[in-house]
């Protein structure tokens, strides 16, 4: 925090000159974190005059640095209390407040200091980068303007000053203020011969020519560049700005030239040769064959040319490069080639050819050493193939049948590649991926745990075995895997949160909620909301740093940056994971669920009975033992800082509230908490069919007509055919039936839209079953559809769920999406209650279906183990595949 300006009395609070030296003595303290010496000095000026209110802010402020908030605070007031009308005592009030995160009340206290002192520099910037902060753009304006007006000679009032015109949308007066300061540039010193490169002129430069082309005017922005050219030393950018304003203004040949230019400097950058396609308006497949043929001239060893030219090629053209490109791949031993072609197989037609090429490569290698079939077979002149070439090719086959859902062959590649060569990490790593995708995470996190020991020093390795762990709720044995690459003496997950390792959080939340464990689950979900909070806060420090050092493009990209940070994948996984808890919470309190656990243990026989109750007490203790662990590695930590922080007085700062996993999982309202999370999903991921169903979810337990309304408008028009979207909209349409509304204005609306929605003709609704009839009728090839309109079934007649049983179990091979993911789905909602009380009976006829097609799946096993046996690697497909695994994968991770 930056100190408050020095003090101008009034005469009731006017310190004689010694007292004063002190006073200027404390503010120099608390500058360089003397807190304990600042104290002192306050004592003694405090001993003379008790009442001197800017001693008495400055002590809470010293206070407040060393963790003390509640004596800080107290103090502080007790400052504005005596003098009122200093800007000292309301400037502290504001550090303290921003301290807090109260950022509002801050802003307030700012205002007020500068009615007392309307010209200080120290506040009016401390004002600005809250209001940056905050994004309160007409107050950042004015408040740059003030200080533009205060201190014209500084380069940052001028930059300041035209930012916040640029970020408000006005280019013109933005571009006015950046010209004059460039101006005011023009007779600026020689460069020294130790700086040779004055980036910072360089990078204002980069910055006015940003506003130009946002405002439109590329060929002032043109003339700019072309102007500037020698005083702007980074090319790259400078090369693909021209390229840009060329294209904008129809000069395309100059574009192709710099064009040619970027991709001799960098040919394995596709986007060059994408924007080269455009620049040279390239849509005939003849056309994009002759450039791409020159390219690949010119560039025999770049790797983007082949790999664009795979996308439009068809027919014979098409299986000549790709099976250039597959030996080129095999021959060098590329373990990522499978993944550089991957976009191909989304056409059948090629990946028909794909697999005719690998089957012919396989033969002829087995037999003749070679790809192609030798001209004479009795006496071959054609060189042999490298040894390895074979291995490679096992496993891209292996790869080539996992994604194509073929899992026996997927097996019988890997098993031939790990016979041959056992020491190769790769072919670990892939059959645990096998396992995975067959169901098996036991046996996957075992082979990934093999693969692992192999190659101990890496770190990619020991993340996948860690998460492999996790996805077989593995929790301890994935805890211990991290720790060997966590700081020592240090619990693995505190030191992977304070590292704010949020693929780790997130799949140790979905662990614990597969596990019901829907506490901790939370917690995980929680912390990675701190952390994109803590994203926001750690903004703060550059708004002045940016100003100063003239990076000013990458600041607007870091400003654009944190406005949508919260749409990133790993909030949005975690926020989705936590409003599903939240509304399991609000329909199944925590106290029916151990009433639910008590009624089982009833129904069990005395020796499952105990067995059930021996493990439980195990997995108890287990914890108990890493919560020990936890708490006795903050102990050490916490001392550590203590004697870190002795000799200048520091003590240890007070830290956020800790989460507390039960009291999440007791909380009073679950939907009022769903909100938290739910709110951010639907402001920056409303893309997404998801956001909207939950949000409905969420709505309709609060009865919330319009919004749920929303979220059937939404999810509409995202996408109509979703199974989700009709689910939800028939339990609106039996919800308005059911509970007639008693605002007119509210019910003309939802009649006017259920009316687009097609489910209301005229003054009448259309029976909730008609439609759900009808939504079966066209989707009835699709177990999804199937099985979401089951749960209508339900909903009409709750106490007859026969029929929506057996209509949601039945297993046909004519289903599209009759995959393990989708009935692993189906059985765990059966398992929740979803589909209503269902006898164990009718759920194990239905697991035992399922085990049938997916022998392998955890889910479908009653006791799921690892078959994991390294000394017979050939095993795996024999004893475990029966019957074959066509459809059995779910989608490739």
């Amino acid at each position: 925090m930056p100190p408050p300006n020095q003090p101008t009395q009034l005469p009731g609070q006017q310190l004689p000159a010694r007292e004063n030296g002190q006073f200027k003595k404390l503010v120099r303290f608390y500058e360089q974190k003397q807190y304990k010496k600042g104290l002192t000095a306050g004592r003694e000026i405090l001993k003379k005059f008790p009442n001197h209110g800017e001693t008495l802010a400055m002590k809470g402020l010293i206070l407040s640095s060393m963790g003390k908030k509640e004596e800080a605070l107290e103090n502080i007031r007790n400052g504005i209390k005596n003098n009122i009308t200093s800007h000292v005592v309301w400037h502290v009030y504001g550090l303290w407040q921003r301290s807090e995160r109260k950022y509002d009340e801050a802003i307030k206290a700012y205002k007020k200091a500068l009615q007392c002192e309307k010209d200080s520099l120290t506040i009016l910037r401390d004002l600005s980068l809250l209001q940056i902060q905050m994004r309160d753009l007409d107050g950042y304006k004015e408040t740059r303007h003030q200080l533009f007006n205060l201190k014209p000679g500084q380069r940052q009032s001028w930059i300041g000053f035209a930012m916040s015109y640029h970020l408000l949308g006005d280019f013109d007066m933005a571009q006015s203020v950046l010209e004059e300061f460039r101006k005011t540039q023009q007779d600026r010193p020689a460069s020294a011969p130790d700086k040779p490169y004055d980036n910072e002129h360089s990078e204002f430069l980069l910055y006015q020519n940003l506003v130009l082309r946002e405002n439109g005017q590329y060929e002032d922005a043109l003339r700019h560049i072309q102007t500037h050219e020698k005083d702007i030393y980074n090319k790259l950018t400078l090369a693909e700005i021209k390229y840009d304003l060329y294209m904008r203004m129809g000069t395309n040949d100059r574009a192709e030239t710099i064009l040619r230019d970027l991709i001799e400097r960098n040919n394995e950058n596709k986007k060059y040769y994408y924007m080269l396609e455009k620049c040279l308006n390239l849509t005939n497949i003849d056309d994009k064959t002759k450039l791409y043929e020159n390219l690949m001239e010119k560039y025999p060893k770049a790797d983007a040319p082949k790999s664009i030219s795979l996308q439009f090629l068809t027919g014979t053209s098409f299986a000549k490069a790709i099976g250039l490109y597959l030996q080129r791949g095999f021959q060098k031993g590329v373990p990522s080639l499978f993944q550089s072609v991957k976009f191909l197989y989304a056409t059948p037609e090629k990946v028909q050819i794909i697999d005719s090429l690998l089957a012919t490569y396989l033969t002829n290698l087995t037999k003749y050493g070679t790809f192609e079939t030798p001209s004479n077979i009795e006496n071959p002149t054609e060189e042999n193939e490298p040894a390895t070439s074979l291995l490679w090719l096992q496993y891209y086959l292996a790869q080539h049948y996992d994604y194509l859902g073929d899992i026996k062959k997927a097996f019988q590649y890997i098993d031939q590649a790990l016979s041959d060569t056992p020491t190769l990490v790769e072919l670990y790593m892939f059959k645990a991926k096998i396992f995975k995708h067959a169901g098996d995470y036991q046996t996957a996190a075992s082979w990934m745990d093999e693969a692992q020991l192999l190659d101990t020093a890496d770190r990619f390795v020991n993340c996948k075995c860690t998460k492999y762990f996790l996805r077989a709720n593995q929790i301890n044995t994935a805890l211990e895997v991290a720790g060997k690459f966590t700081r020592e003496n240090a619990s693995p997950a505190e030191y992977l949160r304070e590292m704010q390792c949020q693929w780790f959080e997130l799949e140790i939340a979905q662990a614990y909620r597969r596990l019901k464990k829907y506490g901790e689950a939370l917690k995980k979900c929680h912390e990675i909301d701190r952390h994109f909070q803590e994203f926001i806060e750690d903004q703060f420090d550059f708004h002045s740093y940016c100003l100063r050092k003239m990076v000013l493009c990458a600041y607007v990209d870091m400003l654009n940056l944190e406005d949508h940070i919260k749409n990133h994948r790993f909030f949005r996984q975690a926020a989705e994971i936590a409003v599903e808890i939240y509304i399991r919470l609000y329909d199944h309190p925590p106290s029916e669920e151990d009433n639910d656990k008590n009624d089982n243990l009833a129904n069990m026989s005395a020796a499952d009975a105990k067995k059930l109750k021996n493990k439980l007490r195990k997995q108890q203790m287990r914890e108990q033992q890493e919560k020990q662990k936890q708490i006795e590695a903050e102990r050490r930590k916490k001392e550590s800082q203590r004697h870190r922080n002795k000799e200048d007085g520091e003590e240890e700062k007070v830290k956020e509230d800790e989460i507390v996993a039960e009291k999440l999982e007791h909380c009073e309202k679950p939907l009022e908490e769903a909100m938290r999370f739910l709110q951010p999903l639907e402001d920056f991921s409303g893309n997404f069919v998801q956001t909207h169903y939950l949000g409905f979810q969420v709505y309709y337990r609060r009865k919330k007509y319009l919004l749920m309304l929303r979220c059937l408008k939404r999810m509409k028009k995202i996408d109509a055919d979703n199974a989700k979207f009709h689910s939800c909209l028939m339990k609106f349409l039996q919800l308005v039936q059911s509970e007639p509304i008693a605002d007119e204005r509210v019910r003309t609306l939802i009649d006017d839209e259920l009316k687009a929605f097609g489910v209301k003709q005229g003054d009448s609704y259309r029976k909730v079953e008609e439609v759900n009839a009808e939504f079966i009728k066209n989707h009835s090839n699709s177990l999804t559809h199937r099985a979401e309109a089951a749960k209508i079934m339900l909903l009409i007649n709750p106490a007859d769920n026969i029929k929506a049983i057996e209509f949601v179990t039945s297993l046909d091979s004519n289903f599209i999406d009759q995959n393990l993911k989708t009935c692993s789905n189906i059985y765990e909602s059966m398992q929740m209650g979803e589909y209503g009380s269902i006898e164990s009976s009718t759920l194990e006829k239905y697991r035992l279906a399922c085990g049938q097609r997916w022998p392998q799946a955890n889910i479908f096993q009653i006791n799921p183990t690892s078959t994991f046996d390294q000394s017979q690697p050939n095993s795996s497909c024999d004893s475990q595949i029966n019957g074959g695994g066509g459809g059995g994968a779910t989608s490739v991770n």
